[in-house]
């Protein structure tokens, strides 16, 4: 069960507490897993990071040694712009090459950083990270069809202890056997908005998928699924909380919304965490018990960070950017006395119900606001979160432990989706701005024209315009008047309580007198 929760914190963040053995019976490889380390599996290879070190095992042409390690050499040219040092030296029946003051490897982990990378592609994050001066050393082994290339890529810097945590990583990895390997097959989420596949999943054999594209925020979107066998389920969800509750000196009245991997529905009461702590709690007693029909009990909640200097520093990134959206939030929408906070939690929490247990990572971001007032205080509270979770009894899941963590490192998002989900984002979202401005806009016109009305009611005033000429007039006309103004049309005289439908009427306008159009406000488009 302990491994199990390691797992979970590598699928969603790459991060954990534990330095225990991993086995992918899918892919057929075993390791000891460091603390803050994640696995990514694709196309490159075999890719371990810690945001700041990385480890690659990746297969290559069976090449001359001078043409194998071309690639390598081009590679060093990109990461040092140029300026980089090389080694080169028989070793362990194969071909050591070392390349010294080389950039940040940017290209490799940013695989492994999820929405971390928003913030490492800033430029002023880049120029933070390209203070850093790494070196990489590749071994290059030969083999009967296939050259084996394992490259390991350290800051220079990097302090005796950690250098030696990651060569003990790398020398902990082992390849299984085809007698301990599970057959699967890989199936596509497929976004049928889009028409292309959204997500790659690794079925084991005797597993079944179900899954899909859903709504996460007003623009955003998400691929979820779950992977059952018996009793053992694997899911990946996307959950939007809003919460609303005013409190007037005659009661209260909370509600909340909520959009659980697409489905929308309202829960009574006000469900929500106004804060980090509160995130176990809305699990156990909130979510989980409406979805299952009682409480569970919370077992473990343990807040998860990273541990290497660039994980932490590319975290802190991310914190100020929401503290300061918070801020910006405030002052645009806030008033003496309110309060609004913004907040990000990585949590590892795990709970059980009988002898049922479920282990998730959640990734939660939250907005809550407080608005005092002597009449009806109001509070809001919107939350934003990403789950992964494993369900089933102790036995059933350290059985398929191997199993799933297969599924894990092989899941990927299709490149091609992730772009295109991008742009319709950015679209939606320019619409949605222009929308809302432009609300805004007929908002503002309309309490003009109401306060403008308003006062000349008051004020026994009124705006006529010549229909013929559009010369405009503001005039005097008592409040309870309901006559109309007519013009001469020779000298411009006006005459105003002219009775509509009367005899003056009926004479005025046989002598070519014009009624004039009157608007209390006198805005242009608002005569009535």
């Amino acid at each position: 069960m302990k491994r199990m929760a390691v797992l979970w914190a590598v699928f969603l963040l790459g991060m954990g507490a534990w330095a225990e053995r991993v086995a992918d019976r899918l892919h057929g490889f075993a390791l000891d897993l460091p603390e803050g380390w994640k696995v990514v599996l694709g196309e490159g290879g075999l890719l371990l990071t810690d945001l700041e070190s990385a480890l690659l095992v990746r297969g290559m042409p069976l090449k001359p040694p001078k043409e194998a390690v071309r690639p390598l050499l081009e590679e060093a040219r990109r990461l040092s712009g140029g300026q980089a040092t090389l080694h080169f030296k028989p070793a362990s029946g194969g071909l050591l090459l070392l390349a010294r003051g080389l950039g940040y490897p940017l290209p490799l982990t940013q695989g492994a950083m999820g929405d971390l990378l928003l913030f490492a592609a800033d430029p002023q994050v880049q120029a933070a990270l390209s203070g850093l001066r790494y070196e990489a050393t590749h071994l290059l082994l030969p083999g009967p069809k296939s050259l084996l290339a394992v490259s390991a890529y350290l800051p220079q810097d990097l302090p005796t202890d950690r250098r030696k945590e990651v060569l003990g990583l790398l020398r902990s990895l082992e390849f299984l056997g085809p007698e301990k390997r599970v057959p699967y097959r890989v199936e596509a989420v497929l976004d049928p908005l889009l028409g292309v596949p959204a997500l790659r999943v690794p079925v084991p054999q005797g597993y079944t998928l179900q899954g899909g594209v859903v709504d996460f925020t007003e623009t955003q979107r998400r691929p979820v699924f779950q992977l059952s066998k018996g009793g053992v389920v694997l899911r990946r969800e996307a959950i939007y909380l809003q919460a609303l509750a005013i409190a007037t000196p005659f009661g209260g009245s909370p509600s909340t919304i909520l959009l659980w991997n697409g489905r929308l529905g309202k829960v009574p009461g006000f469900l929500c965490a106004q804060g980090p702590g509160e995130l176990p709690a809305l699990f156990a007693q909130g979510l989980w018990a409406w979805e299952t029909g009682s409480p569970w009990e919370v077992e473990k909640a343990k807040p998860l960070q990273g541990v290497s200097r660039v994980a932490q520093y590319l975290e802190k990134v991310r914190e100020a950017f929401y503290w300061q959206m918070g801020q910006q939030m405030l002052m645009a929408m806030g008033r003496p006395g309110d309060q609004f906070q913004s907040w990000r939690q990585s949590l590892d929490l795990r709970a059980r119900q009988g002898s049922v247990g479920r282990q998730a990572v959640v990734e939660a971001l939250g907005f809550f606001g407080y608005m005092p007032s002597f009449a009806a205080s109001s509070a809001h509270c919107t939350l934003h979160l990403e789950v992964a979770l494993v369900q089933g009894t102790a036995e059933a899941l350290s059985r398929e432990e191997g199993t799933l963590t297969g599924v894990l490192f092989g899941l990927a998002l299709d490149p091609r989706w992730m772009a295109l989900e991008a742009e319709r984002s950015r679209t939606v979202s320019r619409d949605l701005t222009r929308m809302v401005l432009q609300m805004n806009k007929e908002a503002e016109e309309f309490n003009t024209w109401m306060s403008r009305s308003w006062t000349n009611l008051l004020s026994d005033q009124t705006y006529a315009r010549d229909p013929a000429t559009g010369e405009t007039f503001r005039l005097y006309k008592q409040s309870f008047d309901t006559g109309a103004f007519w013009r001469e049309p020779v000298f411009g005289g006006v005459l105003g309580g002219v009775e509509r439908g009367g005899k003056l009427e009926e004479l005025l306008q046989a002598g070519g007198w014009r009624r004039l159009e009157e608007s209390l406000s006198g805005l242009p488009g608002t005569w009535r």
